[in-house]
């Protein structure tokens, strides 16, 4: 039992008085200064010694053992029980001992306190008092002679001593008496003791051992008197009171010794405190906590928290390791692990598995700490902050994927922009029975499938435009049922089972569709050999106990869509990627690895949950969960194959600026075939030059949002400080609602995304002329 705390160490070790610390085996497991300065013993080889071992062999008392081994057990308590020893170090010594035999309440162990008081000096005076009075009944010498050589015993001594005639006047004090309770000399010898310091002295229970008791035993010790001196405050003193009879003048001398020990009975109360402060935090600590005995490793003790954290019991766990209640660690070699410890008074061990008594497994973190014959191991159960952090980790990863989809996506949007125009504009010259329109058209349906494919990019790193509104979620899969038939082709059967209730949900239908269109590729790929694919719809309720049996969603009402097959399923670790960026079990040149993180981003766009069920050769199903809405869906009817009017032309001239080359190029060839007027630029800086240069007759800017020098934005603010009406045309690869939470456009913007066909871009550039 080290003691630690420092306040506590401090005042163990101010205390005058001997003070030992044993355990049930009689080795000492702590003592304070006192004990080594007075005793001469070498501290190194005192702690975890035997006692009676201690300066080679010096401590193997016969009372000694008598007091320890046979007083002590029947009385738990023994106080001024006196040893009379001949040291070789320091000599002749006589003790009075105070033993207690205690419970350390935190480790629950016995161990044994001795307060050991060397009385030696107080023996000498009381027999050199002793001497004097025999000397002055054969000798005859005077009474002040006598006086004198009993003064200079007195102060040699270190504890306040005190001489008093019998009407209770002070004849005589030590030196330790003035310097210990401040008093003056001059204003002591005479005086009756009760009006010392300005009768600070008139203590009732002094009256009491002077008045009542010591006229009646002429001897008493260990009176305990508790005072407060306006000098030096609250004290505690141990009184020991001779009454010595004076033959020569027939008069009564008392002598009495102080000793002060308030300091020890400040250190008691702590210790008390000390384990009862110990015991509240060991009983309601959140953390787990064993307790190990140092020898063999087994436990001690356990705290409620690790009967909970562990499902077993305290009365299971006592005598038993760390590995017999489920924690993983290597405590094979535990006295280096004890030699470790005692070095470094703590050892740290991170993500340590526990497997609990229920067969639970959590993830804990474990430190052990010194606590003299006991090391205390605290137990943490960070399960739910590893699952976090794990989150945590997944969602970067997404969102750092997703930012490189997005610029991906962007990039590729410049390229479809070029491919999509110059296709157009070909077609549109193209007579109708010319051989390679066919070839021509096939170049436009697949720059249109490419055009989807940086959708999902966008979808994946939720940067894409979404025009949520409410839909039909049963005519949504109706739509889709002859491509996805297409899809999975003739060896697999895809069922339908749709709910009889409209389920309306706020969506983008073509989002939608794309996810299914992925899904059913996946389940196409996980049934080679043919199989079934059932797509459902249903509508589900969340209620409080659903979100907290699965750890997901909102309390309400869902559209469920489920897409299950018969095929070869997955393993749990499959399971647990399928939504990382590029992870795929598809053979090279066969799978990206984006079609269910693409799916995982249009699911959250839409405020709904994706679950995943699957074993292996037992058929993957997706549950995709989105908020029903309770309106009904605004009907919109578009007739397939109804021509596009094309916007009348203008004669107005138009700023392109557009840093990609084959893009503006397009954009000029395009507007100047429909009559407009064209000023190129190739960023933004060029573009403000331009605008100065010809500002009186352009009439609308048509900037692109990023490029390099400086952006649209930053080029669109510096003309309209020179031309405030002017009118502006944004065009980007980055969707409209990305930007504007880049803070690069605001609100009510005009804005035309690319890939743009011809069309659309004449439409839009038309729109915006004619506000």
């Amino acid at each position: 039992m080290l003691i630690k705390d420092d306040y506590f160490k401090n005042i163990f070790n101010t205390v005058r008085e001997a003070i030992l610390i044993l355990d049930e085996n009689m080795r000492v497991q702590s003592a304070n200064r006192s004990f080594f300065k007075t005793f001469k013993v070498d501290a190194a080889n005192t702690i975890g010694s035997l006692l009676y071992d201690l300066g080679n062999g010096q401590w193997n008392i016969p009372e000694l053992r008598v007091l320890l081994e046979d007083i002590l057990p029947k009385n738990d308590t023994v106080d001024d029980y006196k040893i009379e020893h001949n040291f070789e170090s320091i000599g002749q010594k006589t003790m009075l001992l105070n033993a207690s035999k205690i419970r350390d309440k935190k480790n629950d162990l016995p161990i044994i306190l001795l307060a050991i008081e060397d009385i030696t000096e107080r023996r000498e005076i009381e027999n050199g008092l002793e001497k004097v009075r025999k000397e002055l009944e054969v000798t005859k010498i005077s009474e002040d002679e006598a006086r004198e050589y009993a003064e200079s015993i007195i102060n040699t001594v270190r504890e306040p001593l005190i001489a008093l005639d019998q009407d209770l006047r002070v004849v005589t004090a030590s030196r330790s008496f003035y310097e210990v309770f401040k008093v003056n000399p001059k204003e002591t010898v005479g005086q009756l003791i009760y009006d010392l310091g300005n009768k600070q002295w008139n203590i009732p229970k002094l009256r009491e051992l002077l008045e009542t008791i010591l006229p009646q035993k002429t001897t008493f010790d260990n009176y305990e008197v508790e005072h407060e001196f306006a000098a030096i405050g609250r004290r505690i003193m141990l009184l020991n009171a001779r009454q010595i009879q004076r033959k020569l003048g027939k008069e009564r001398i008392i002598l009495l010794a102080i000793e002060d020990i308030t300091e020890r009975k400040r250190l008691e109360d702590l210790l008390t405190e000390s384990e009862e402060r110990y015991r509240r935090i060991f009983e309601t600590a959140s953390d787990g906590i064993v307790l190990l005995e140092k020898r063999e490793g087994n436990i001690a003790h356990v705290n409620p928290a690790a009967e909970k954290m562990l499902g077993y019991p305290k009365e299971e766990c006592i005598g038993k390791n760390l590995q017999d209640i489920g924690v993983s660690l290597d405590m094979s070699d535990f006295p280096t692990i004890m030699q470790t410890l005692n070095k470094s008074g703590i050892i740290n061990y991170d993500d340590v598995q526990v497997k609990t008594k229920s067969g639970q497994y959590i993830d804990t973190d474990i430190y052990m700490v010194d606590r003299a014959r006991l090391a205390q191991c605290n137990i943490r159960d960070v399960t739910e902050r590893k699952k976090l952090e794990e989150q945590l980790l997944q969602s970067q990863k997404m969102e750092s994927i997703g930012t490189l989809a997005g610029g991906i996506a962007h990039d590729f949007n410049n390229i479809l922009t070029a491919i999509i125009g110059y296709a157009s504009v070909t077609k549109m010259k193209m007579p109708e029975d010319d051989p390679l329109r066919h070839n021509l058209e096939q170049i436009l349906a697949s720059s249109e499938r490419a055009a989807v494919l940086t959708q999902s990019l966008l979808a994946f790193s939720r940067k894409q435009i979404s025009n949520p509104e409410p839909v039909n979620l049963n005519e949504i899969v109706k739509k889709a049922e002859k491509f996805l038939s297409r899809v999975i082709g003739e060896d697999i059967e895809l069922k339908m089972i749709l709910s009889d209730n409209g389920l309306t949900v706020m969506a983008d239908a073509g989002q939608i569709e794309q996810t299914l269109m992925n899904l059913t590729t996946n389940a196409r790929d996980a049934m080679p050999k043919g199989g079934v694919l059932t797509i459902q719809t249903e509508p589900v309720e969340f209620d409080s106990e659903f979100v907290k049996a699965f750890g997901y969603g909102e309390v309400g009402k869902y559209a469920c869509i489920i897409i299950s097959d018969t095929g070869i399923g997955m393993d749990k670790a499959t399971k647990e990627k399928i939504y990382d960026p590029f992870f795929t079990t598809k053979e090279v040149g066969k799978g990206t690895g984006l079609g269910l993180p693409m799916v995982y981003g249009i699911v959250k766009q839409h405020n709904g949950y994706i679950n995943c069920y699957s074993e292996l050769g037992k058929g993957t199903s997706f549950k995709i969960y989105l908020p029903l809405f309770e309106s009904m869906p605004v009907s919109k009817t578009v007739t397939e194959g109804a021509a596009v009017a094309l916007p009348t032309g203008g004669t107005e001239t138009i700023l392109v600026a557009e840093d990609e080359d084959s893009v503006r190029r397009l954009m000029k060839e395009v507007l100047e075939e429909d009559g407009y007027r064209v000023i190129e630029a190739a960023d933004g800086e060029e573009a403000v030059s331009k605008f100065i240069e010809n500002k009186d007759r352009i009439d609308l800017l048509l900037l692109d949002i990023i490029m390099p020098k400086m952006n649209g934005r930053e080029a669109y603010e510096r003309i309209k400080k020179i031309k405030p009406d002017i009118k502006l045309l944004m065009a980007s690869g980055y969707p409209a609602d990305f930007i504007t939470q880049k803070g690069i456009i605001e609100e009510g913007f005009n804005f035309v995304a690319k890939p743009m066909s011809p069309t659309k871009l004449l439409m839009k550039v038309r729109g915006v002329l004619d506000k």
